[in-house]
């Protein structure tokens, strides 16, 4: 957490500048809306998504080396991806296991892609209504 300058701990702080400060931010997510209507994905299972897209030389990558992009451990990685499967009936990737050497890949199959580009085009749109809130919106 990021600590706060203060001249003196004890001095209260001026709310003319912490007003300055305040500011908004807004988060979302795609849901599945069943029933339940689960979150499916959000801005860091989406990141996760995108590393298994991003290749190079157009050949699939490792789970492990897209948990590992995104910070995360594997066993982290795949239990995301089998929320996803769990909470829309359909996994978000093909996979191919490797050998006791590796060797085994993951990918995006059509419905992952949908999924991520999806969330793509609306969080385009929201940084768009974000611009106009901070132009228009004056916070007291």
């Amino acid at each position: 957490m990021e600590k706060h300058s203060s001249e003196n701990l004890n001095e209260e702080p001026n709310i003319e500048n912490l007003k300055k400060k305040v500011g908004f931010g807004v988060k979302f997510w795609l849901e599945f809306q069943d029933n339940q209507r689960e979150n499916i994905l959000g801005s860091g299972w989406a990141n996760l998504l995108e590393s298994i897209s991003t290749t190079n030389n157009n050949e699939p990558k490792s789970l492990t080396q897209a948990a590992k992009e995104c910070g995360y451990s594997y066993k982290y990685a795949w239990n995301i991806l089998n929320k996803i499967k769990e909470r829309t009936g359909k996994s978000p990737v093909e996979t191919k296991r490797g050998g006791t050497g590796g060797g085994g890949w993951v990918e995006l199959n059509n419905w992952g892609i949908y999924l991520l580009n999806t969330y793509k085009n609306l969080l385009g749109e929201l940084k768009e209504v974000e611009k106009k809130l901070e132009k228009t919106f004056k916070i007291d």
